[in-house]
């Protein structure tokens, strides 16, 4: 007696949706598919998309500590499609705030206070490790740029950000050149609390992981979709400033899914 083939599933044909379709070789590992019908060629390729429910659930597992390689397993899709989605993501996000922070400069805060925070990337040619260090000015909301401990990078978060009345920074001798400026270790706490939020919140932040970081564009994305995401303010009165931030916040995070 002979053995019956059982009939392989053939996908049908994305253009007609006819289910005449041959298999028609490989490439690079992926099996091509041709259609009888309408002549056209195609990969026979699992389908990937996202919908709106899932994308809202990749990005806060992603802020909640859970590794790009992590939510791939939970969701059951590939590793570049989370990775290409919390990036996209990231990007339009950053975007956005870059652009709030423009419309924010009119203001003045009553206060502000100036602290920075380590990490790091990890490289592939030369040492282990390049230092990173992120510099978060928070006047009742939290602003921040990532770069060297050096004077250009604090220059430049400086001339991107609503003017204060008095700021509170520690000891570091950059910051010797503001103008009303009070220097005490005392009065960073609400900056160093910020710091430890985001490093609970991003396992790229966290020290000695394997859930470093790769690249500096990144680490400023995954910040940007920490502050549109879970949105903070620092103050116990609501502003003027603190007011509009809250608004502008609230219009990229309906925007950004």
């Amino acid at each position: 007696m002979g053995v019956k083939r059982r009939k392989e599933e053939r996908p049908t044909c994305p253009s007609c949706n006819s289910n005449k379709v041959i298999k028609n070789g490989s490439s690079r590992g992926k099996t091509k598919c041709k259609c009888k019908t309408c002549k056209r060629t195609f990969y026979q390729t699992p389908n990937h998309k996202l919908g709106r429910d899932q994308k809202e659930r990749i990005l806060k597992e992603y802020l909640n500590r859970m590794s790009m390689r992590g939510i791939a397993k939970v969701e059951g899709k590939p590793l570049t499609t989370v990775y290409s989605l919390v990036k996209r993501k990231g990007v339009e996000a950053y975007v956005n705030l870059l652009v709030l922070q423009e419309q924010l400069k009119g203001f003045t805060a009553k206060s502000a206070i100036l602290d920075e925070s380590w990490t790091y990337l990890r490289v592939r040619h030369g040492p282990k490790r390049e230092d990173i260090w992120i510099w978060n000015l928070a006047d009742g909301t939290p602003f921040f740029t990532t770069g060297d401990r050096n004077y250009g990078t604090f220059r430049f978060l400086l001339n991107s950000l609503p003017k204060s009345e008095v700021t509170y920074t520690d000891n570091y001798s950059v910051c010797q050149v503001l103008d009303n400026r009070i220097a005490s270790k005392k009065c960073t706490y609400t900056v160093e609390s910020y710091h430890s939020y985001c490093r609970v919140r991003l396992a790229r932040l966290a020290r000695d992981t394997r859930g470093g970081n790769r690249s500096k564009r990144m680490v400023d994305y995954s910040l940007a979709l920490l502050n549109v995401m879970y949105r903070v303010i620092y103050s116990r009165e609501m502003t003027s400033l603190n007011e509009a931030y809250r608004k502008g916040v609230e219009n990229i995070r309906e925007n950004l899914i």
